[in-house]
């Protein structure tokens, strides 16, 4: 229940207190038409002043003398349906407001999401999967949207139960002690189904996120495993999980129909008590047993109306919780920089004695190495060297234990770093390209980008040609992470990709290992007519790029040292 309450009150973007306010006054609203029903049923009934004395008669009455209205059946007719129809009015605009604003709360945590993830550290992303992510954002937001809309009924309702117990005072204060008693007996006795829904909606929750990774696993690698015909022990060990999540659901259907049926019961049974004890022992009028038993059955359904929704939000706070525990973890790796400078590069990128250690792993040793401009400065070692975490440390995604890093002789700490990293055109190992078309994969979203800068950058990958000879050119689709493109061609469109913003600093990471020597041969060529227009820094264990270097350091176990090339690199000018 705290849950719930804490859900419609802090839901970013959403008006509680407005919605709460329209609620009050709804439930105003029916205090006065319900108060009314029973001198309007006592006037069509003609039973004159038997419950003259009674406080709902009393308050009516005194409500309606404040307006000079007489308590006529006429206008106690009027009373009733005009604030039934005001609260009802009201309780449209309340709930149809939270209803709306479903749709904010999931647009805002997936905002929110986003936004934590990609300003996390760069070490957090070594321990998320992207199948929790995709889990949230697809599935987690929209359950978490509507735990806040039956948050919001919950607080509709509970209103709407204290004004009915308010009105059944008003009329005969011990047959509402009698129905709020039967109401607490009947949901203290079926709550443990709303415990068990809970319990289900966890499970629920991470099995359909374990799912949701597994199957992200299996995709990503659908290659291989196809390939090598292997996959038929996964799809095994996701069964298991299926039938996990099988088990969760149905425990949460057999939870929601228990509550359903019982509570029905168990309100049929409390009337008919109800009604035999106001007839034979409380000896209520006729119009007295009418509103009473109005009000005692909707007290009763609206608990059994609560524990409905109580057990739906239960299901769903589990995907509200999951999803706002994602981002405070985000939130809490959120990446720190203090520097202000804006980032030049018209001289070199320096390492003075950078030391940096993963953990208690031991990554860079005291590493002093220099990048001048407008050179091809190759990075050269084998896996694992120490080659990929010295580029990190320029890029920033990760901070020396000791030594710095300069850009014309200011250190990197004091520069504003996501400038910097604007003015990086990177082109990684392992490619993936967006799942669209060369032209969106060459701009990601930059409208600013024109045509004649993606020409230049095309033809400086030596790209141009085979995207020339497509049917539909830039417009083609690529395939699920490039499919549809042979290797070669995925990577000159990375290239181009990095190119097109024409960066400052060029990194290539491996970007002709998986290549034939004739197509790396052809990449390295069109890297090396870019010299002196860009800064290049190349990672590679292969050879073929001492050819085009102008800078060669080897890397071995985190270290460090110049290298003299093995002859003169063949490089055209620019």
């Amino acid at each position: 229940m705290k849950q719930v309450f804490r859900i419609f009150f802090t839901a970013e973007g959403t008006r509680p207190w407005a919605v709460l306010f329209c609620l009050l006054l709804a439930g105003f609203a029916e205090v006065i038409s319900l108060s009314a029903l029973l001198p309007t049923i006592q006037a069509i009934a003609s039973e004159g002043t038997n419950s003259a004395g009674s406080p709902a008669v009393v308050l009516i009455h005194d409500f309606m003398s404040k307006f000079g209205i007489a308590p006529t059946l006429p206008n106690l007719v009027i009373v009733v349906v005009v604030f039934f129809a005001l609260k009802t009015l009201l309780s449209f605009v309340a709930l149809s407001y939270a209803g709306i604003a479903i749709a904010h709360v999931s647009t805002t945590l997936r905002r929110q999401l986003i936004s934590a993830l990609f300003n996390a550290r760069w070490s957090y992303y070594t321990q998320l999967h992207a199948g929790r992510v995709a889990n949230t954002i697809s599935g987690d937001a929209a359950f978490a949207a509507a735990a806040y809309f039956v948050a919001a009924q919950v607080v509709a309702y509970s209103i709407q139960g204290i004004v009915y117990g308010l009105v059944a005072f008003l009329v005969d204060w011990r047959l509402a002690l009698l129905g709020i008693g039967v109401g607490v007996v009947i949901a203290a006795a079926l709550n443990w189904l709303v415990d068990v829904a809970k319990r289900a909606g966890y499970k629920r929750a991470d099995r359909t996120s374990d799912l949701t990774k597994f199957i992200t696993d299996l995709i990503n690698n659908i290659k291989p495993l196809k390939t090598m015909n292997r996959y038929d022990k996964l799809v095994a060990q996701m069964t298991g999980i299926l039938k996990r999540l099988r088990k969760a659901l149905a425990t949460r259907e057999v939870a929601r129909q228990g509550l359903a049926q019982g509570s029905e019961l168990l309100i049929i049974i409390a009337l008919g008590v109800g009604v035999y004890l106001a007839v034979t022992i409380a000896k209520v009028s006729l119009a007295e047993l009418v509103v009473l038993g109005i009000v005692f059955f909707q007290v009763l359904s609206i608990i059994n109306r609560l524990q409905k929704f109580l057990q739906q939000a239960a299901e769903n706070e589990s995907a509200y919780i999951r999803t706002e525990e994602l981002i405070a973890s985000a939130v809490a790796a959120r990446e720190t920089h203090t520097g202000t400078l804006p980032p030049t590069l018209t001289k070199e990128c320096r390492f003075e004695d950078v030391t940096f250690a993963h953990e208690e792993t031991p990554v860079v040793r005291n590493a002093n190495l220099s990048i001048k401009v407008g050179s091809i400065t190759v990075l050269q070692g084998g896996s694992g060297a120490g080659k990929t975490t010295l580029i990190d440390l320029l890029i920033g995604l990760h901070m020396p234990d000791s030594g710095k890093i300069t850009l014309d002789g200011v250190s990197l700490a004091d520069i504003d770093i996501k400038q910097w990293r604007r003015s990086i055109g990177y082109v990684p190992q392992e490619l993936s390209l967006l799942h669209t078309t060369i032209r969106d994969n060459l701009t990601l979203g930059d409208t600013e980008i024109s045509d004649d800068a993606i020409k230049l950058a095309l033809d400086q990958a030596g790209a141009s040609d085979f995207i020339l000879e497509m049917p539909r050119g830039l417009d083609t689709e690529v395939g699920s992470m490039g499919a549809k493109l042979s290797g070669g061609q995925r990577q000159r469109i990375a290239l181009a990709r990095a190119l097109v913003t024409k960066p400052k600093l060029l990194i290539l990471d491996e970007v002709t290992s998986a290549l034939d020597p004739d197509t790396e041969q052809s990449i390295c060529e069109n890297i090396a007519a870019l010299r002196g227009q860009y800064t290049t820094v190349a990672i590679t264990h292969r050879p073929a790029w001492t050819e085009v270097a102008t800078h060669l350091y080897k890397v071995e176990k985190g270290s460090v040292t110049k290298a003299h090339l093995p002859r003169k690199a063949k490089v055209p000018t620019a």
